[in-house]
C-alpha cells in the first residue's frame, strides 16, 4: 500500500468518524414558560403583575386573568419574581428542558390592596347605593359610603379591626358568620369580593 494511499485512507476514515460524532449530537432547543400569577387568600389571578426572569432578565406582564408566558428560553434552571401593585414579591426557581414548556405558578401575599380602587366600589354598589348603609338610611348607624364612615362603625361600636379581618364585624357579616348577613336580603358577596375585603383589613384597613 502506498503512503499516498495510506494518507488518503486515513483522511476518509477520518471524515466518516467526524460525520458519524455530529450525527449523534443532540440538538438543544429551546423551551417557554406558561403560568399564573394569583392571590394567595383568594386564588384568583392577579391582573397586570410582572414576572422576571433571572439570570435572563426578560420581563412579561400577566393579561386581566394573571396569566402570563414567557417565549423562546434557552434549556437551564431559572428564577422568577413575580411583583404586584399592593402585593408582596414572591420568587420560585424553574427547570427548562430542550424544546419543553414548563408550567408554574406564582402565589402573592396582597399587603391590604386600595380602599378607592378595590374596597369602595364593593360598599357603594351592594351595601349603600342599592343597599341600607348611605347617608338616608344609615341601618344600625352605619354608613358605607366613605372610609371615614366606614372606620366610624356603627352605633354598637367599630366593624373594622385594621390588621384582625377575621375578627371585624364586617367580615363576619359578609361571611354569614354572623346574623343578619350582610348585604341583607340580597345574594352574598362574591368570594373574590369577600377575599378583597378581608386582605384590605389585613393589611392595615389603609385611607388608600
Amino acid at each position: 500500500m502506498s503512503p499516498r494511499f495510506r494518507i488518503f485512507a486515513g483522511a476518509v476514515l477520518f471524515l466518516i468518524l467526524i460525520l458519524a460524532v455530529g450525527c449523534g449530537t443532540r440538538t438543544t432547543l429551546r423551551g417557554s414558560i406558561v403560568g399564573n400569577v394569583l392571590d394567595s387568600q383568594t386564588g384568583i389571578g392577579v391582573a397586570g403583575a410582572s414576572v422576571m426572569t433571572s439570570p435572563s432578565t426578560t420581563t412579561v406582564i400577566t393579561d386581566i386573568n394573571g396569566n402570563f408566558t414567557v417565549p423562546d428560553v434557552q434549556p437551564g434552571v431559572y428564577t422568577l419574581t413575580a411583583n404586584g401593585t399592593d402585593y408582596n414579591s414572591n420568587s420560585i426557581t424553574v427547570t427548562i428542558d430542550s424544546g419543553l414548556t414548563a408550567t408554574t405558578n406564582i402565589t402573592l401575599v396582597s399587603m391590604g390592596g386600595s380602599f378607592a380602587r378595590n374596597i369602595l366600589p364593593i360598599m357603594l354598589v351592594n351595601c349603600s347605593i342599592v343597599g341600607c348603609h348611605d347617608d338616608n338610611t344609615a341601618a344600625g348607624g352605619l354608613r358605607t359610603n366613605s372610609y371615614t364612615n366606614l372606620m366610624r362603625g356603627s352605633r354598637y361600636g367599630a366593624v373594622v379591626y385594621p390588621y384582625d379581618g377575621q375578627n371585624s364585624k364586617l367580615v363576619q357579616r359578609i361571611k354569614g358568620i354572623q346574623t343578619p348577613r350582610m348585604p341583607m336580603n340580597r345574594p352574598s358577596l362574591s368570594t373574590s369580593d369577600q377575599g378583597l375585603i378581608s386582605n384590605w383589613i389585613n393589611g392595615g384597613a389603609r385611607n388608600n
